[in-house]
C-alpha cells in the first residue's frame, strides 16, 4: 500500500502539483481545489518526487443554491491526480479509493452515482503512450466509461468506479492538517 498524507486543500506541495497539471486554470493561487468537501492526498518518495490526488464532494445535502454539481450527479469526484513517482499510477488510485473509505464526508451522505472521474483524451495525449486509452490508469483499477449526463467542457472521457471497494485505510494526517484542525 502507498503511504499517502491527508492533508489540507492550502498544503502548498499540492499546490505545486496542482500547478503543473492539465486542468489548473489560475496558477498559484493558494487555493487550488474546489469549492466543497475535499480529502487531499500527498505522498512523497525520499527523492522528493512526489504526488497529489484530491477527491471531491460538493455539499449538495446542504440544500444551497450553488451547492450541487451543475450536471446533477450525487458523487465523489476525483479532480486531481498527479503523479511524479515511480510508483504505478493505478496502484495509487486503488490506494487513494481506500482512504477515501476512511474519510467522514464519504459517510455523511449516500453517493448513488458512485465515485468518479474526467479526463480530457486531448490534453492527456502526450502523457500516455500511443496505445493506451485516456485514463488508462483508472482503468486498470477498475473503473469503466460512462455516459456523463453533462457538458464536456473539461472532460470528454468519463470514468466511474466498478470494482469491489477494497478495504478503508486511514491515512496518516500531516501536522498542517493537524494543526489546522486543532485550531
Amino acid at each position: 500500500m502507498i503511504r499517502w498524507i491527508e492533508t489540507d486543500k492550502g498544503d502548498p506541495r499540492g499546490r505545486e502539483l496542482a500547478d503543473r497539471h492539465y486542468t489548473r486554470i489560475n496558477v498559484g493561487h493558494p487555493m487550488w481545489t474546489r469549492p466543497g468537501w475535499s480529502q487531499v492526498l500527498y505522498a512523497e518518495q525520499r527523492n522528493g518526487r512526489s504526488a497529489v490526488f484530491v477527491w471531491w464532494r460538493p455539499k449538495w445535502e446542504a440544500g444551497i443554491p450553488g451547492t450541487q454539481r451543475k450536471d446533477g450527479l450525487k458523487c465523489i469526484e476525483c479532480t486531481i491526480f498527479r503523479n511524479e513517482t515511480r510508483f504505478r499510477s493505478s496502484e495509487m488510485i486503488v490506494d487513494a479509493i481506500a482512504c477515501l473509505l476512511s474519510w467522514q464526508h464519504a459517510h455523511d451522505v449516500e453517493w448513488p452515482d458512485g465515485i468518479i472521474t474526467g479526463v480530457n483524451s486531448e490534453k492527456t495525449r502526450g502523457g500516455r503512450s500511443p496505445d493506451s486509452a485516456p485514463g488508462e490508469c483508472f482503468r486498470r483499477a477498475d473503473f469503466v466509461p460512462f455516459a456523463h449526463p453533462g457538458k464536456a467542457k473539461r472532460a470528454n472521457v468519463w470514468l466511474r468506479y466498478a470494482g469491489v471497494l477494497p478495504a478503508a485505510h486511514t491515512p496518516e494526517r500531516s501536522q498542517r492538517l493537524i494543526d489546522r484542525r486543532a485550531a
